[in-house]
Parts: C-alpha cells; structure tokens; sequence
C-alpha cells in the first residue's frame, strides 16, 4: 500500500463547520482499494486539526474542536497537505503571525488548499499572486482586496492551481475534498469514499451550482 498521507487542517474561532467537517469527512472515509471500511489500518489518510494553542476552537454557531497539534508543532512534522477553512473567524485571522506561520507551511507543505474565505488568508500571504483561485461566491469582493494580483475565478466550485487548491462556499470545499482524495490516491479510490458516504459529488467544478 502506498504511505499514508498527512492532512492538516487549521483551525480557529469561528471557523465555518461545514468547511472542516464536509473536507475532513471525505478523507477519514478513504480506505485502499480492497480494504473495507471497518479493516483495521493503516489508511490512506490521517487528518490532524492544528490551531494556534491546544485549547478548545469553537466553530460558528457549533461545536468546538480539540486540536491535535499547536502550529509551532506543526512546523515540525510532515504533511501532504494544509487546508485553511473560511467562516465569520476568518478576519481575525489575517494578522502577522498567521500570515508568518502560513508562509513557513508553504515552504515545508506541497499541497495548500483553502475552502471558502480561507483563500483570504493564502491570499493575503501571497501564496495566490498570479495563480488562478477562488473563494466563497457571497464573500468575493471582500476576499479579493487581500489578492489583488490573484486571478479570481468568480463562477467555479474549485480551482486547481498546481501546489494551490482553492474552493468557493461550504459545501463546494467536500466537493474539492473528493477531488483531492483522487489527486493523491487515484479516482477508485476517491469513487469507492463518496459511494461509502452516499454523498453526491459534483465532480465538474465548472458546472454552477443551482443557488
């Protein structure tokens, strides 16, 4: 089996739901092609939830989280990927040390994504400058002014841009998601996870979704 693939995702007050749930679900579901959901494993992914301190990050209006690793532990461990999640939190968190902290993971991480105004923050660090991206559709104008040289995408689900990944609002971050189970272990293996999820995944991210 190939080596499993280590998937962080930054967490912070306020951070939407959706966002780290909908995204995590389609990588804790994945299994190898002939393992079955309840084999032991290992897996073809480990999700870590890393935040700026090891206490509790409440979500927007939901549950809180309890984040496996600080981000200064995060520095020091390997990982495949780096997902950054929008919601009402996301202002809060385009200060210096997040930008800094940011910047130090692209350097380390080759895959680093965002869902909703999460691209806000890799904007911001300049991770998107003359890439095309994208952002929560109802969030655009204000995502933008952080990447004004970024080539926003105002009409896709989600942009693949190489070593950056970037998807609109909520739910169109599951739908990348299944798209990056695919990229990093193959298309079995990502059709096997959203079947085993019954989840209906819109897998042309140039088709508009119909709100």
């Amino acid at each position: 089996m190939p080596p499993t693939k280590q998937i962080g995702i930054f967490v912070y007050e306020n951070f939407e739901p959706i966002d780290v749930w909908g995204f995590a679900q389609a990588f804790a579901i994945a299994r190898f092609l002939g393992q079955q959901y309840g084999d032991p494993g290992p897996y073809p992914f480990r999700i870590s939830l890393i935040a700026k301190g090891l206490g509790n990050v409440r979500s927007y209006n939901g549950p809180a989280v309890a984040p496996d690793l600080t981000r200064e532990d995060a520095l020091k461990r390997p990982f495949d990927l780096l997902m950054v999640p929008g919601g009402f939190g996301t202002e809060a968190v385009l200060d210096d040390s997040t930008v800094a902290w940011i910047k130090a993971m692209d350097v380390k991480v080759p895959l680093m994504t965002s869902v909703c105004t999460g691209a806000a923050v890799l904007a911001k660090a300049g991770l998107l400058d003359n890439k095309p991206a994208t952002t929560n559709h109802n969030a655009f104008d204000w995502v933008r002014t952080f990447g004004p040289s970024v080539l926003w995408d105002r009409t896709s689900r989600w942009v693949d841009a190489g070593d950056y990944v970037t998807s609109a609002g909520v739910s169109a971050g599951t739908d990348m998601a299944f798209y990056l189970v695919a990229r990093l272990m193959g298309q079995a293996v990502a059709d096997i996870a959203a079947a085993e999820a019954e989840y209906h995944w819109q897998r042309d991210p140039r088709v508009q979704a119909p709100f």
